[in-house]
This record gives C-alpha cells, structure tokens and sequence, in this order.
C-alpha cells in the first residue's frame, strides 16, 4: 500500500485496524489498555522478536517465529491465507479469519479468529501451543505466557467388548497422536471381571465399563473420576409372539440375562412401571449370558427374549419371524419421565492423569466424542473396522446395527442428571449395584 512508511505512529493502530478489515471482513477487538509488552517463555527462556497482540482478551503471536521455535515446520498459503504447521504426526492447519481450525483433519472451533496484522499472521498462541503438545498457562500479573514441555506420558486405556469398543474404533484404528511425548496403548478387554481388576489395580489409566460399576469403584475409593457417557443403552425386547405393548406380556414366559446385574433390574424397573409384577405377572428364565440366550433364540428354544446388541441384529438377521416390540431406551425415558435414555456405560479417567495431563485429558476426551459422531455417520466403514478387531463383529451385522446401539459421547456434567436418576433407581433395587450409596460431587469430571 502507498505511503504505509509514512503513518504516524499515533495513527498506526487505526491503520493496522483498517488492514485487518479489509483483509478479513471481521473486526478484532485489540485491548491495548495495558501498555506493558506480553513475553512469552519457552521452558524458562524467553522468546524475542513475538511482539503478542491481545485480541478478543486472546493472545495473538505470529505464526512462523513461535511454530519453529517450537519445533514445528510451517508453510503459508497466500492464496488461501492458510498456514500448516507439521511437528511430527501432528498437523494444525488454520486460516485467517475462520474461527475453525483443523488438527490432524478434525474440526476445532477457536475463541478467536487467526488475523492478520502488519502483513503477519497472528494466531491464538494457546491453541498453537497445546495443540503442538506444549503446556501453556497465562500470569495476568506479569503478563507473560509460559509454554512448558509436558513430561513423557503412557497411557493405557482398557475398553470392554462389543457395542462399547464400536463406540471406540476410530481410535482403536487410526491411532491419532494425542501430543507430543505421549503414547497412548489400547486394549479390547473380552471379560467384564478382568476389565473391573485391571480399573481396581490402577492397571488402567483410562477404561469404559458399566456405570454402576463405575459407582462401585468410586464407593470404594478407588481414584477415578467419570468423565462421560459413551452408550445409553442397547436392550430391547424381541418376540416371534403376538406382542405389542407391556400388558400382552401378562403370563408369558420372558428369557433374559445378567441376573440382579443392569439388564436384569432395567427389565423389572420397566415391568413394574407398567403394572405388572416381575415375580408374579411373568415368568422370567435367566441364562448365563447374551450369547447364550442368542443361540437359544436361533436354536428355536425362545419365543420372547430380552436382547442387547449387536445381538438383536445378529438373531434378526437369521429369524425373520422375529422383530423388536419393546425399545428398553425409549421406554426408560418414558418411565422416568427424562425424555433420555439410561446411561449404560461410562469413561473413567485416573485421577492421576486428570490432575497431571489436562492438555491430554481434553485432546483425548474430544478425540472420543469424534469417534462417537464418525461410527454414527459411517456405519458400513465402522462394520469393516470392527470386523477385523472385535470379536464376533461381522460387517454386516454391525452397520445394521449402529442405529440401535445408542452410541452418543456426552460429557459428565451434562450427564449427571441421567446418571443420577439411573443409579438411584439401581440402588432403590439394591444398594449393592451401586456401592451403597450416590456417588457425590467428585465423582464427575467437568471441564
């Protein structure tokens, strides 16, 4: 632009506000209220030649000279206005402008907008940071942001089974890093006992099981803390019978599993709910597991039979005369009046990783909850994934199944309330399928 050397320095501000209109479209928010220069220090040495901007109450640096003092390389695409910033798996593309940014292909939605000022683009110093796996935290006294290299850290996550490791196998596949100096190990658990004894070791530093069960350990001050619920529920009852509502249930003979466990005390909370007595209005036969009441159901054994999936894709894959006449979700969320599911099973981080790694915390919380999102809008892909890493998944069977299994990450504290009303009516059944009693605050990580 002609004459830019000749502004004033007492005009300089309007101009670079004029430059980033122009540019952007958008109108920052500079606070230059306070005059003292931000400093911004790297492992205790400070970096010169930053010159931050406070934007929108949001640290601005330019890109090139933090990224490669971190240890990044950058590219800048003028015609996009886009700079990539690559530090070994992890890749942050962000864009002037466009308070949407990408880590290694994800969306991530920014406080504040990558602008350009003075013919630089600057961007927010703590997503840059935290995002190339570095921790940063702002001292407003001194006006300095500290970005400190995070100790080296594994973690081991332990992941039952089934429609619970369906919720999980974008990770379990694609392994995304979750930042520098961090190894993350996944492993697919096949029996509920040993998934419980590797949470009650501290063998697992992150596991999904049941939510009472995750009660249970919380009562027994075990130090984990819930961080969100994965699967709200995957019961439903099948039938080769006349069967449309509750009450055509009176006097029949009713097959299901997991005797005085969730299956067994949803389906009696569910059954009283409607009028009818379990021990009295019904005859309940009890096998040992899902798997073998599938077969007894194949096998032509079982008429009525409460299922969970992926095996009532599995049985009405191969038993047309059966369909599904009563949805346990729907129903729950009916009965209590929540307008929402039960909370079936639920992320549990170690206290030692929430209080040491938060930056890891939330890269891998958000990492989970895409997951959840991408299994839902890809079933086909996610049944030749699990396929080949789960057991007794078949492609087919689990893109039918998808839609039933009820995969949806929601954080704790938006849970709490579901959680809360679940695990009361456990414990009204029977104080042990909780640990005697509701967990209390501590119990739910919140962000």
């Amino acid at each position: 632009m002609k004459g830019i050397d000749k502004v004033r320095p007492g005009n300089l501000g309007i101009f670079l506000m004029l430059v980033f209109v122009l540019l952007t479209g958008a109108t920052p928010v500079v606070h230059a209220a306070d005059t003292r220069p931000i400093r911004v220090v790297v492992d205790g040495t400070e970096l010169g030649g930053v010159s931050p901007q406070l934007v929108n109450r949001r640290v601005m640096v330019p890109y090139r000279v933090v990224a490669e003092r971190l240890g990044a390389r950058v590219s800048w695409n003028a015609g996009e206005r886009s700079v990539t910033v690559t530090d070994g798996d992890t890749v942050i593309r962000l864009t002037a402008g466009q308070a949407v940014a990408a880590s290694n292909g994800r969306q991530i939605r920014l406080d504040t907008a990558p602008v350009l000022l003075d013919g630089r683009l600057f961007v927010p110093l703590r997503f840059l940071g935290t995002g190339l796996g570095w921790r940063v935290n702002w001292e407003a006294a001194t006006r300095t942001v500290q970005l400190s290299s995070v100790p080296a850290l594994t973690v081991r996550v332990a992941i039952p089974d089934g429609v619970t490791a369906l919720s999980m196998v974008r990770l379990l596949r694609e392994r995304p890093p979750m930042g520098r100096n961090v190894t993350v190990s996944y492993e697919i658990v096949r029996s509920p006992e040993l998934l419980a004894a590797k949470v009650v070791s501290g063998e697992a530093d992150i596991a999904i099981v049941p939510t009472n069960e995750a009660a249970i350990f919380y009562n027994r001050n075990i130090p984990y803390r819930l961080a969100a619920v994965n699967i709200w529920g995957t019961l439903y009852l099948i039938s080769s019978e006349n069967i449309s509502n509750w009450q055509d249930l009176r006097g029949k003979e009713l097959y299901t599993f997991g005797r005085g466990r969730t299956p067994d005390i949803v389906l009696r909370y569910l059954l009283a709910q409607n009028g009818l007595n379990p021990d009295r209005d019904v005859t309940l036969r009890y096998l040992g597991s899902v798997t073998e009441l599938a077969q007894a159901v194949l096998a032509g054994r079982v008429k009525t039979a409460v299922l969970a999936e992926p095996a009532v894709t599995q049985v009405l894959t191969r038993r047309q005369d059966f369909s599904v006449v009563l949805d346990f979700q729907q129903e729950w969320a009916r009965a209590t009046g929540l307008g929402v599911s039960y909370p079936q099973a639920s992320l549990l981080i170690s206290n030692a990783v929430i209080n040491g790694y938060p930056e890891f915390v939330d890269r891998f919380l958000h990492e989970v909850a895409q997951s959840a999102v991408w299994v839902n809008n890809n079933p086909q892909t996610a049944g030749v994934w699990a396929e080949g890493l789960l057991t007794g998944m078949t492609a087919g069977v689990v893109e039918k199944a998808v839609p039933r299994s009820n995969i949806r990450f929601v954080g704790a504290k938006e849970a709490r309330g579901a959680i809360e009303a679940f695990l009361t009516v456990l414990r009204d059944f029977s104080p042990e399928a909780i640990g005697g009693r509701l967990p209390g605050e501590a119990f739910y990580f919140q962000r």
